[in-house]
């Protein structure tokens, strides 16, 4: 069993926060390409990594969620996939301390599959497959494919990670709620997704994105109960604001963590942060998760 699943089996794993809501604090500007720092900015995205790992992560993700030559060429950047994923994940390494882990990080697209979009499935696996190479060459200990919308193009990056079978894969989407449960905007159900999830092989179920940290309770309820498997969740903190086009998160550290405490008694295995959240909050889950 791989060492990440095996800490998972004696403790709550503890994953990091968010990395745009850190570079934009940097000085990241509205349009640029995170992903363009881990060449032009690399002692910025290193120190992101660390002070994620001293508040308290066991497992942090590459700077490379929109690191796939499909999604890179929004910006003209696709020439320099290899290039960004492989600096990626040597800068998260060089953070890393000894018995903690890298996940090489794989978002969506940002395109809609056919019939709805212009995008093929095989060009999508492709893409996710080169990046998921690129990542592993680079060194990291897993895969975590996150904040995905659509069922299928999520079961497309699975099955392009899976193909190379060096390190487990994490499988997420993200879910809305509603009157019926949660749903993702595409219409697929917890237990649809968690099923074609465990078909392809996924290692670990994971969500994160989208809701706070208090729907994420009932979340993380619905996902046990449809897996035996290793589950991830990663709320954002809290409900956004936004005001003069600045979104604005306005949950505390110590909020986030108490909700932490009852993801937990949910079910969830790891528990990390999505939008909005940074080392304060990472740190405070963390002791109160110790």
């Amino acid at each position: 069993m791989h060492p990440i699943l095996e800490l998972a089996q004696k403790r709550t794993v503890i994953f990091d926060g968010a990395m745009g809501t850190m570079l934009m604090a940097a000085g990241l500007k509205a349009g640029e390409s995170p992903e363009l720092c881990n060449i032009e900015k690399p002692s910025a995205v290193t120190d992101i990594h660390r002070q994620y790992y001293e508040a308290g992560s066991d497992v942090v993700h590459t700077n490379t969620f929109g690191g796939n030559a499909v999604k890179l060429a929004d910006r003209a950047l696709s020439d320099k996939m290899d290039l960004i994923n492989g600096e990626a994940a040597r800068l998260a390494r060089a953070a890393c301390p000894a018995g903690k882990f890298v996940a090489g990080d794989m978002g969506p697209t940002g395109k809609l599959l056919k019939p709805l979009g212009d995008l093929v499935i095989e060009e999508a696996e492709e893409a996710f497959l080169h990046q998921a190479q690129a990542l592993l060459k680079g060194g990291v200990n897993l895969i975590s494919i996150e904040t995905m919308f659509a069922l299928e193009e999520a079961l497309a990056a699975l099955r392009a990670a899976k193909t190379l079978g060096q390190v487990p894969v994490i499988a997420g989407l993200t879910f809305n709620r509603t009157k019926r449960g949660f749903f993702t905007v595409m219409g697929e159900s917890v237990n649809q997704a968690v099923s074609a999830f465990e078909e392809a092989g996924a290692d670990v179920i994971a969500t994160n994105c989208s809701l706070g940290s208090r729907d994420m309770i009932d979340l993380t309820r619905d996902l046990r109960a449809a897996t035996a498997k290793p589950i991830l969740i990663q709320p954002n903190a809290g409900k956004p604001v936004t005001r003069k086009g600045v979104t604005i998160y306005h949950q505390t550290p110590y909020e986030f963590a108490e909700d932490g405490r009852r993801i937990r008694e949910a079910g969830a295995n790891m528990i990390g942060g999505c939008c909005g959240t940074n080392p304060e909050f990472i740190k405070e889950l963390a002791d109160a998760l110790a």
